[in-house]
């Protein structure tokens, strides 16, 4: 182009805020996708019939376990349906034992008389640890005891002294939460199959289908379809164009390439390292030069402002619409000028 042509168009940095709120905006509509059809991925697989064959697997080794209580499909723990039932602590106390004893039962029954006996030992040491004791007079009364029978039982000198609640919160529950599920997991093989599937499906098909579907559709599909200025949602309300080198419109290649590096190199990878890629590129869009982030760094590309000024395909397209003067960019930075 001639030195005539050369002056008749430039462009200016979007102010820092705006291109904030942009990006904002493009996050926020992100995850209401990603999140949107990672439920209908979940409602897809939940219909399969091994998805259904394993969920009725794993309600019913919960049932027979006595750790869980069933409800149809539904379950929730034990421990949980207890307490928030309307139940003294008393009551509390002899149901949470029962449902620990039948789960002691049921590994006896269905696993192994060495997995029982393991329970069974660690349920009677963690009753009897020193740490569970009421000071009177300078005397240590255990809170629980052996009985003639070998049986550990709760202390009958302490009927007076310890509530019910104590013994609810300080023995039962803990062993409950801390041990008796960890067993439910660790000591039947099948049930631990069984939660694996369904960690696969969550972590291997559910959530990638919600978070790819979601990065596709908000952070590439409009970039393809807005040619002009490649611009998701958020960069077009706020009128945001991306320029390569050249400030000619970036390439629809260049753009792919910009939202893979963006997508897997920086959101996705910031999931798994407490988000360092994403505070780089802010950074790098902060405080760099051509305040670029780290895409647009890598690939030489830059925001501009097409407020006043649109963004062209290449230079035989602005000597033939002839390329006016731009408006003034008002408290706007010169970024370059063709």
């Amino acid at each position: 182009m001639g030195e005539e042509n050369k002056k008749n168009i430039s462009y200016t940095t979007p102010k820092f805020h705006r291109r904030c709120f942009a990006n904002v905006i493009d996050f926020l509509l992100f995850l209401v996708v990603a999140v949107s059809f990672f439920l209908a991925a979940r409602w897809i697989v939940s219909l399969t019939p091994s998805f259904k064959n394993n969920e009725a697997r794993l309600l019913q080794i919960r049932e027979e376990s006595g750790l869980y209580y069933v409800d149809g499909d539904k379950s929730e723990d034990m421990l949980y349906h207890i307490d928030t039932g309307n139940n003294t602590a008393y009551m509390k106390c002899v149901k949470t034992d029962e449902a620990i004893e039948k789960f002691i039962v049921y590994l006896k029954n269905n696993v192994s008389e060495e997995a029982s006996k393991k329970v069974r030992d660690d349920y009677d040491s963690f009753r009897l640890d020193p740490k569970f004791v009421y000071e009177k007079e300078g005397t240590k009364i255990p809170y629980f005891i052996k009985n003639e029978s070998g049986s550990i039982e709760r202390n009958p000198e302490l009927n007076d002294l310890v509530s019910k609640r104590e013994y609810f919160e300080k023995v039962y529950t803990p062993f409950f939460d801390e041990h008796a599920l960890g067993y439910l997991v660790t000591a039947v093989p099948e049930y631990l199959g069984l939660v694996r599937y369904e960690s696969i499906m969550l972590f291997a098909v559910e959530i990638p289908v919600g978070w790819l579907i979601g990065g596709l559709l908000v952070y590439l599909l409009p970039g393809l379809l807005f040619r002009r200025g490649r611009r998701t949602i958020g960069k077009w309300m706020y009128q945001i164009g991306l320029a390569n080198a050249k400030l000619l419109s970036c390439s629809a290649g260049r753009f792919v390439a910009r939202w893979a590096i963006f997508f897997f190199g920086v959101l996705t990878l910031s999931i798994f390292t407490f988000g360092i890629p994403m505070i780089v590129s802010f950074s790098l869009m902060a405080f760099s030069k051509r305040k670029q982030g780290f895409p647009d760094y890598i690939l030489g590309l830059i925001e501009v402002d097409v407020s006043y000024q649109k963004l062209y395909f290449s230079f035989d397209e602005i000597i033939v619409t002839g390329a006016g003067e731009p408006h003034k960019a008002i408290d706007f930075k010169p970024v370059d000028r063709l």
